[in-house]
């Protein structure tokens, strides 16, 4: 059986943001899980000092500024920070919109470049086996909305990708052999066909490709960055 290649990445990994957008944020709301996934990555760098993917990559700026794991044209790419901002100042604004827009491009760019070239490179032995096995690394709140969620760990997958639902099964027996008291969920929080990284890769490379997020609760993780 030929050897996949694994990749990871960690969309939300930072609450930083540039200068053209910095005031546009109040400082407390860049604490708080609205800004990034708190914990997230920690363990992204873990991993990857630990399974030594062949390609990684996280993001640099807070989703506030924009959302990497959301398709531009969506219309929750951009927070509701941008308004108030060009409420003050329509050229900053725009300005911090162009900015932004450039960075999720070549952000995702980056990604299927590297995606694109390994496919080409890569001959599969079988049609059941992927090329490249994809794991995005996020995190979520305890509560949302008043909202108490039931789960440690989520493992979103798109359930009609035969590979995909394969992969996710390993991981959440492993996960359940490593930490037996561990409650572990299928798409929860979030369903693993919503807009993001993995369903635009999915649609663009095929069967090659293995997308799975990987949603950790963050009361289980350091707040430390």
């Amino acid at each position: 059986m030929a050897k996949a290649i694994l990749i990871l990445t960690c969309e939300h990994a930072s609450n930083k943001l540039p200068a053209a957008f910095k005031s546009a944020v109040p400082a407390d709301v860049l604490e708080t899980h609205r800004a990034y996934d708190i914990g997230a990555v920690q363990v992204f760098r873990k991993l990857v000092k630990f399974a030594k993917p062949e390609f990684y990559c996280e993001g640099k700026f807070s989703r506030l500024f924009v959302d990497l794991n959301r398709t531009i044209t969506n219309k929750s790419a951009f927070s509701e920070y941008y308004e108030a901002l060009e409420a003050r100042d329509k050229a900053a604004a725009e300005k911090a919109k162009a900015q932004a827009t450039a960075y999720w491009n070549e952000y995702r760019a980056t990604i299927e470049k590297f995606v694109e070239t390994a496919l080409k490179s890569k001959t599969r032995v079988a049609k059941s086996e992927p090329e490249i096995i994809h794991l995005g690394i996020h995190s979520f709140t305890p509560e949302l909305n008043g909202k108490v969620r039931n789960t440690d760990i989520g493992i979103l997958y798109d359930p009609n990708r035969p590979q995909e639902r394969a992969y996710a099964n390993v991981i959440k027996a492993e996960i359940k052999r490593l930490y037996p008291a561990m409650k572990v969920r299928f798409n929860y929080p979030y369903k693993g066909t919503s807009d993001g990284l993995t369903t635009t890769l999915r649609k663009k490379f095929g069967p090659g490709y293995v997308g799975i997020e990987i949603e950790i609760n963050q009361k289980l993780l350091s707040y430390e960055r």
